[in-house]
């Protein structure tokens, strides 16, 4: 039978009252004018009967049809994502039957309750991670529509709101690829594409991914800023060459020399002149894989510091006395000036002397004959500092953010002759850092360069 329940009720009910007129009219002749069936009498005793079958449909109705009309409601709040408290539900359960549903809809709500809670609860944490991962991530359906991309992927591809299918992003990206290929990969492969924007190096990944049932449901884009890795690749292999060619320049010399004095027929002054040269370059080599030596204790966090406290003006004035030798053969005026007494510092006395020994040798190095070098100390911020100013021959600005990486020369010919191995400033940096100090070089061509360092003057309990 078609139809609602309740429509159902009213014919059944109608039929009901049409049976029970028809056997009452057989049954109680004296009560019913059976010669006259639409008398008065009857009619309104047919009256009285349809009320009191309304009635009991009625009750019937609210009984049975309510319940379900009310779950059936809450049912479709359910589908359109509404996951309420159904109300009003139990109250209609008086029947056995109806009260059996009641209970069972209520346990089923229950479940799909929980699981809705927990549906959100990892969605809401999903969404959460997705937004505040340094990756990008792109998500598209089948229909190569994106469905989610994060703020990372919008950044670093530079993306706006326009780029909303596969085919638009491959497209400003410059990547060729075909979707379905990706979508249906056997074995879960993926493809990979490294490309370049707004300067920095991406590596994107593509992958399917599917349901329950391993139906490919679409491709996800993985993006990851691999700048620094390439940089750092970069600077290895630079590193590496820098390495290959300082070691191979004095090997030269020394092979060349060496077989020239087993040859023969050299005379004791070329001989003498030739050790010479050999016991030099040795002596560069020797230099070099030191610093590399030391570098790498660096690296690997081997580096015990003695750190104590001791007086920074003192030092300095120590390590100018011990370089004014060296100032005067190029006939430099080297002079240290305390412009107010600090305290003490607490850091690596050793260290700190190399430190102000390798900064004042280079200003030697590199200021013309007859050049002014002052070695400053003083005391700001809670910090002492010193500090050495030259007028020699200075460093460019496009050279200054590199001067201290690692072989890194202004001019690689003017330094190897001036028996440097590239790694002075990147040892000195470590060695402040590892004090807990700061260095800034400022430099113009031609006018000179001034070298600041801060040192703390307290004992770091932390380090």
């Amino acid at each position: 039978m078609k139809g609602s329940i309740k429509a159902n009720f009213r014919i059944v009910n109608i039929l009901m009252v049409v049976i029970v007129y028809i056997t009452t009219i057989a049954l109680y002749g004296k009560v019913i004018d059976t010669n006259n069936i639409f008398s008065i009498k009857n009619i309104i005793l047919l009256l009285i009967f349809i009320f009191i079958s309304f009635v009991l449909n009625s009750i019937l109705i609210k009984m049975i049809t309510f319940p379900l009309k009310r779950i059936e409601k809450n049912m479709r709040m359910v589908s359109n994502g509404k996951v309420n408290e159904p109300k009003h539900i139990e109250e209609y359960g008086k029947l056995k039957e109806i009260r059996d549903f009641v209970d069972a809809y209520m346990s089923m709500f229950e479940v799909i309750q929980k699981n809705s809670f927990d549906l959100t609860g990892q969605q809401s944490k999903t969404e959460i991670i997705l937004e505040h991962m340094a990756d990008g991530v792109v998500a598209f359906n089948v229909s190569h529509q994106v469905i989610h991309i994060n703020k990372s992927a919008l950044r670093l591809l530079a993306l706006d709101s326009t780029y909303d299918t596969f085919e638009k992003i491959t497209k400003r990206l410059k990547i060729s690829l075909d979707f379905d290929k990706i979508m249906y990969l056997p074995n879960y492969k993926t493809i990979e594409a490294k490309i370049t924007v707004g300067g920095n190096s991406l590596n994107i990944v593509f992958v399917p991914f599917f349901s329950d049932k391993l139906t490919p449901m679409g491709v996800i884009m993985m993006v990851r800023n691999i700048t620094e890795n390439v940089k750092l690749d970069n600077l290895r292999k630079e590193f590496v060459s820098n390495v290959s060619h300082e070691l191979k320049t004095p090997l030269t010399s020394i092979k060349g020399y060496s077989e020239t004095m087993m040859n023969g027929d050299l005379t004791y002054a070329e001989v003498q002149k030739f050790s010479k040269v050999i016991n030099q370059e040795a002596n560069r080599m020797d230099r070099l894989v030191a610093d590399l030596l030391q570098l790498s204790r660096f690296d690997y966090k081997k580096v015990s510091w003695k750190k104590m406290m001791f007086s920074l003006d003192d030092l300095a004035q120590s390590v100018c006395d011990k370089m004014k030798i060296q100032a005067d053969q190029k006939g430099h005026k080297l002079e240290c000036i305390v412009s107010s007494k600090p305290p003490q510092v607490y850091a690596d006395r050793d260290a700190i002397e190399r430190v102000i020994i390798n900064i004042v040798s280079n200003s030697i190095k590199y200021t013309p004959d007859g050049g002014v070098i002052t070695v400053y100390v003083g005391y700001v911020n809670s910090n002492a500092y010193f500090k050495v100013v030259d007028n020699g021959i200075g460093i460019p600005a496009k050279d200054l953010d590199r001067i201290f990486e690692r072989f890194y020369r202004v001019d690689k010919a003017r330094s190897r002759k001036a028996g440097g191995t590239g790694l002075g400033l990147s040892i000195v940096k470590e060695m402040i850092e590892g004090n807990n100090g700061t260095i800034e070089i400022k430099s113009q061509v031609n006018k000179g360069t001034e070298v600041i360092v801060t040192l703390p003057t307290k004992i770091d309990t932390k380090k």
